[in-house]
């Protein structure tokens, strides 16, 4: 383990590896671990009883069928406090949308249309920011340069690929502004904006196949060279 700048602990190596494969997952037990790292069992089960003892995931026994319990490991919430949350550049920036809305924009709109309206004008003005700082020819190169940037905004997606599919699983606007959750209209947001920077279509995932620990999932359709050139100059939804 190691000290960052600002005094928060960062863990390091196998740990660390361990402990994203958990923030991903619903669960995982020794040997899945051991499957994905390459690692022997024996070799996993050290690194889990320091995570253990330092609070940072918990085991719980599945039974199923015979034989003995399964143990699955979990991350807990002191774990997922491990892994860094942007939350005031974001937060700024809101404030400056909210501040900058005139009467016309506000007048009979209510909580969660207002809501709307804010998180648009934002989406909109990270775009014109990030957009031309987009770089690679690839889907998959534009994926890695968009997800850089957002990160220092705290728009924060993993990625997954699995069965021949890009899947972006994100904890993104519609988890700042308080409304989202998976499936809801709030992740539109997230997937325009992903759409635009990326220059491919991008597809939300239905509700039950957003994994627990996010609040949205989307699909990159890789097969479709990127057209960038063409980009519409759409505007968000107010």
């Amino acid at each position: 383990m190691v000290m960052t700048r600002n005094g928060t602990s960062r863990i390091e190596g196998t740990r660390e590896q361990i402990l994203n494969i958990l923030r991903r997952s619903e669960g995982a037990s020794v040997d899945d671990l051991a499957n994905e790292l390459g690692l022997a069992g024996a070799t996993v089960r050290r690194h889990l009883d320091v995570l253990l003892r330092d609070n940072y995931v918990s085991v719980t026994q599945v039974r199923g069928g015979t034989g003995r319990p399964r143990h699955i490991f979990s991350l807990t919430e002191q774990g997922g406090e491990l892994f860094p949350h942007h939350y005031v550049r974001i937060t700024h920036r809101l404030l400056e949308e909210i501040v900058a809305l005139t009467p016309d924009e506000t007048t009979g709109r209510n909580g969660g249309e207002l809501a709307e309206l804010v998180v648009g004008k934002m989406c909109e003005r990270l775009l014109q920011e990030y957009g031309p700082r987009i770089s690679g020819e690839s889907v998959e190169d534009r994926v890695a340069s968009a997800l850089t940037l957002l990160e220092d905004e705290g728009l924060d997606f993993e990625v997954d690929v699995s069965e021949g599919e890009l899947r972006l699983l994100g904890r993104g606007l519609c988890a700042r502004i308080g409304h989202g959750s998976p499936g809801a209209d709030g992740v539109d947001h997230d997937r325009e904006l992903l759409e635009r920077l990326l220059g491919v279509p991008v597809t939300a995932l239905p509700a039950v196949d957003v994994p627990h620990e996010f609040l949205c999932a989307f699909r990159v359709h890789t097969e479709t060279a990127p057209f960038v050139d063409a980009l519409p100059a759409a505007e968000y939804h107010s």
